[in-house]
């Protein structure tokens, strides 16, 4: 005979211990099967909160919030608060799971004295053959996809997220095995001039031939290696055989190579140091390398940009990559410490495909010439049609498969810097 669960919860309902709580999903799960879900909420910025304003308000915060998703509980419910600013609630009830997590999120978020509190939610309906820990675990999972989206999301764990979630480890795991075997390898692409088609530099490009996967997507692998700590250790790699290759060949003496650079290494303090003892031992000077970098790096923190002006006294030149996809504006550019930037092709084009954009062209030149930067390229040229339009508008570089795909350095860095196309 199944037992009245209702008796073993306080009514009304309280908060609980997170292990009196996990003991609760041990016994749904052997008595209620699928009737049950479960869901965890977290404080937007929590850490930051407590660090800023410290440990009382934070505290307070915390059990504002947890008072007031207690209070529109039913008598069946249970919810554990954590001090990290997480909380663990079990449902009796499965039934319009999301309606009710978009609820207790409108509702649960507010203020306290000091500051306001919000709530993203993830949650996991019980299953067939699901115990609780496992329910608890897909919760855990919508949580992670909630947080990433916004402050007050709120996912519901589907098949499929459990899928990805595997893949995601999966991946993380094939990536640190081929870190360590140093079976990553870089390729490189040519920046052009228009006016006469000359090679002027490379592009560095990590790359990952995997044995089961094939070719891992670049922006698969470099997330991952974001996500687990490996980004430092894969740039650093990418940096000096990029290196390596370019004073191996000697015909290229003459142009760049440009690497590209993530947040996470502009914050590690060691960052610029590294370049320059990569650049000492490998005899390259400091003009012949840029550090390509996005938008939100450059507005991410004091300390990144400190980083960048260091490399950029020793030479190295500062380009701003995909420029006109990030959050900051064109007026930015002027506040930057960067020497150039490259114009995404989503930013060139208007909806007629192969046509630059000619109004933008000619703000973005004149922007740039009023900032003091100088190297303007234009990525993702695909076709003659649009080589010819850059240049007619003064467009000095460009980059993209119709001027060269990626290749190992022995097949792209092999050839003098010859012009490759024309632009007449």
């Amino acid at each position: 005979m199944t037992a009245d669960l209702t008796t073993r919860v306080p009514t009304p309902p309280t908060m609980v211990e997170p292990t009196t709580l996990c003991n609760h999903l041990a016994t749904l799960s052997d008595e209620r099967g699928t009737r049950y879900a479960v869901a965890r909420f977290a404080i937007y910025d929590y850490r930051e909160i407590r660090t800023t304003l410290g440990s009382a308000a934070a505290t307070e915060l915390l059990d504002r919030i947890g008072t007031r998703i207690r209070s529109r509980l039913g008598p069946s419910d249970m919810l554990a608060v954590l001090p990290d600013g997480n909380m663990l609630l079990a449902l009796d009830s499965p039934d319009g799971l999301e309606k009710r997590m978009h609820e207790l999120v409108a509702q649960g978020s507010g203020w306290t004295p000091t500051v306001y509190g919000q709530l993203s939610a993830g949650a996991a309906a019980a299953r067939p053959g699901d115990d609780g820990e496992t329910v608890l675990s897909r919760a855990s999972l919508a949580l992670e996809d909630a947080s990433r989206r916004a402050p007050g999301a709120v996912t519901v764990c589907r098949g499929p997220m459990d899928v990805e979630a595997h893949q995601r480890v999966s991946l993380d795991i094939d990536l640190r095995r081929a870190v360590e075997a140093d079976r990553l390898t870089v390729h490189y692409q040519p920046v052009v001039a228009l006016d006469g088609g000359r090679i002027v530099g490379h592009e560095a490009l990590a790359r990952w031939p995997d044995q089961e996967r094939g070719w891992v997507s670049p922006d698969a692998f470099i997330a991952a290696a974001e996500r687990n700590g490996l980004i430092g250790d894969i740039g650093l790699r990418v940096l000096r055989r990029a290196l390596r290759d370019k004073r191996r060949y000697g015909s290229y003496r003459n142009t760049w190579l440009s690497v590209n650079v993530s947040v996470m290494q502009l914050e590690d303090e060691a960052f610029a140091g590294q370049v320059l003892r990569a650049l000492d031992e490998e005899g390259i000077p400091g003009d012949e390398l840029r550090i390509e970098v996005t938008e939100s790096a450059l507005l991410a923190s004091a300390r990144s940009r400190a980083q960048l002006i260091e490399l950029r006294r020793a030479g190295i030149r500062v380009l701003v990559d995909d420029f006109g996809t990030g959050f900051s504006s064109l007026a930015s550019v002027r506040r930057l410490p960067i020497d150039g930037i490259k114009i995404s092709r989503e930013l060139l084009h208007d909806d007629e495909p192969g046509l630059p954009d000619p109004t933008v062209v000619r703000a973005v030149r004149l922007l740039a010439a009023g900032a003091g930067v100088t190297d303007i390229i234009a990525e993702g040229v695909e076709n003659a049609l649009e080589v010819r339009t850059l240049a007619a508008l003064g467009m000095p570089y460009a980059q993209g498969f119709h001027l060269g795909r990626p290749a190992p350095a022995s097949r792209a860095l092999r050839w003098p810097g010859t012009p490759l196309v024309s632009p007449n």
